[in-house]
């Protein structure tokens, strides 16, 4: 159904806010879950195997992706994930839910005080200050309904619960590092681009969970420290995380990480691993599908 110049035709599109091809909105199956949008996008094969237990992986949209329409959620990797030769060599149910809100469970995030907030790593002390401008004071999220969502899709289908991941990009990129603190025993891997996680959490409640995340280093939407600094402290206790920074590349890092294939060291792409633990498989897909919980 879709050809790889077709995806990289429809990635573009998408990028640039066109609609969206009436194959993929078909592909991706809407649905709603106590009162939250999603799509889900089946395994190619599941006709023929309908006692086989399939991966799952939970697709976050980021701040372009809000809304209530169940279709500005399907973004650019979305089209990536649905391109047939992907499907047929790792079959899996796709998740996309919708929010209007930030990926977080209602209720988590602590209220700094101004002194506590002044010890945070400047490029924190601008976030928080943006965000209290635009939202105020943010507490309530729907990933803790996503979870509930995740727990349903599984009663409903079969699915390989040692394989349920996470990815998504920017605002999604936060989610997804976000989604293994709150739930490191669920998840089997996590691929956030372009996001970053605060610097008051633990990194060592999902410091098992093998992650590997991508940011540009021209990136001036989310600067590419959220993703150093985070990939440091996991650095720091051997943490199961690899690195890859895009030189040159702007906040479309996405782009890049869900087609890459391998380092390329002549245009400046190149992988750290926080300690020996790290899975070097090269290609992204290969990598997240091999891992299990």
């Amino acid at each position: 159904m879709f050809a790889s110049t077709a995806v990289l035709t429809l990635a573009a599109a998408m990028a640039s806010a066109a609609p969206l091809a009436d194959d993929l909105l078909t592909v991706y199956e809407p649905g709603t879950f106590q009162g939250l949008s999603y799509r889900l996008m089946k395994p190619i094969d599941l006709a023929d195997h309908p006692d086989k237990a399939y991966p799952m992986i939970l697709s976050l949209h980021g701040a372009g992706g809000r809304g209530t329409d169940n279709r500005k959620n399907l973004r650019v990797w979305n089209n990536m994930l649905a391109e047939e030769s992907l499907r047929r060599k790792h079959p899996c149910f796709v998740v996309v839910p919708q929010t209007t809100r930030p990926w977080i469970v209602s209720g988590s995030l602590p209220t700094p005080t101004d002194e506590e907030i002044a010890r945070y790593p400047e490029v924190w002390q601008r976030m928080i200050e943006r965000r209290r401008q635009r939202h105020g004071e943010v507490a309530e999220g729907d990933l803790d309904t996503v979870f509930s969502l995740l727990d349903d899709i599984a009663r409903r289908f079969k699915i390989d619960r040692d394989r349920v991941y996470v990815l998504g990009h920017s605002m999604g990129g936060f989610g997804t590092w976000t989604a293994v603190y709150e739930q490191p025993q669920r998840f089997a891997a996590a691929i956030p681009t372009a996001g970053g996680f605060p610097p008051w959490l633990d990194v060592k409640r999902f410091a098992d969970v093998p992650i590997w995340t991508f940011h540009g280093d021209q990136d001036t939407t989310v600067p590419v420290e959220m993703t150093r600094s985070v990939f440091e402290r996991l650095e720091a206790i051997g943490g199961n995380a690899k690195y890859t920074e895009l030189a040159g590349v702007g906040h479309n890092a996405n782009l890049t990480a869900f087609t890459y294939t391998g380092d390329d060291p002549a245009q400046g792409f190149v992988t750290r691993c926080a300690g020996e633990r790290c899975d070097k498989t090269p290609d992204v897909w290969d990598w997240l599908f091999a891992q299990k919980r």
